[in-house]
This record gives structure tokens, sequence and C-alpha cells, in this order.
């Protein structure tokens, strides 16, 4: 009998504890950013962000435009410079 009271009080902190815990929220995911960077004198689409482009390609990288689409990367690049490979300057 001592036993089952003392799994019922046991059950009733750990029930407790449990109701008293914050709730967290999920956190959203970012969607994918596809950027468009002129990097070593040339049109590149790329989904690494601009430090990660800098360590990739040297401190001669600048950013133009970012979309979470691909293909809008990649047509802002041909509209704008001619394509990826394209010369560029910062």
């Amino acid at each position: 009998m001592q036993t089952r009271h003392a799994i019922i009080f046991a059950l009733s902190i750990l029930s407790i504890l449990a109701i008293s815990m914050p709730v967290q929220k999920a956190a959203a995911l970012e969607p994918e950013r596809y950027r468009v960077y002129c990097a070593d004198d040339r049109i590149e689409v790329s989904f690494w962000d601009i430090e990660q482009m800098k360590v990739r390609a040297g401190s001669n990288v600048c950013q133009f435009q970012s979309y979470t689409s691909y293909s809008n990367a990649l047509n802002f690049a041909q509209k704008n410079f001619g394509g990826e490979g394209a010369t560029c300057s910062c």
C-alpha cells in the first residue's frame, strides 16, 4: 500500500512539473536563398552566404541580389549580366 502511494505521489509530482514547463514554439525554417555574386570578376549563382563566398573566392566578392528560387537567380544573372560566368566587377 505504501509503495502504491509513493508511485501515485511521484506521478503527481511529474505531472505538475510537465504542466508547468513552458511550451516552446517550433522554429520556422528559413527558405534556401540563392544569391547572385560577382566573385573573381565572374558572375556566380550560389546558395552560400557572402562570408562563405569570401572564404572561397577571396575578398573580391560582392552580392547583387538574393532569391528563394534558383531559376529566378539565374534569370536575374542572365538579364543583367549575360548569365553565369559573364564578366563583372565589384
